[in-house]
């Protein structure tokens, strides 16, 4: 999966914030959007981990390492990130 595919299912989980919308990548992580609290999630299914991003391009470039294992950069909030 590339990174515009990422930002187009980002933006439909945005559009339809209203409904409880969950894409499963990998078979190994999720997305998804919490309405109330006004983030992205994406959950870590193998090592039972949620991170949390507000911002659409933070979630999108997180969930993309993540997949392609990329630099080993783990965003862990919207502002800060950790080199692991």
């Amino acid at each position: 999966m590339n990174l515009t595919e990422i930002k187009h299912m980002i933006t439909n989980l945005v559009n339809y914030k209203d409904s409880d919308i969950t894409h499963t990548l990998a078979n190994r992580f999720t997305l998804s959007y919490s309405e109330q609290l006004n983030s992205f999630q994406i959950c870590d299914i193998e090592n039972d981990i949620i991170y949390r991003y507000e911002e659409p391009e933070t979630t999108a470039l997180a969930l993309f390492n993540m997949i392609h294992n990329l630099p080993k950069i783990m965003y862990r909030h919207t502002d800060s990130f950790e080199q692991v």
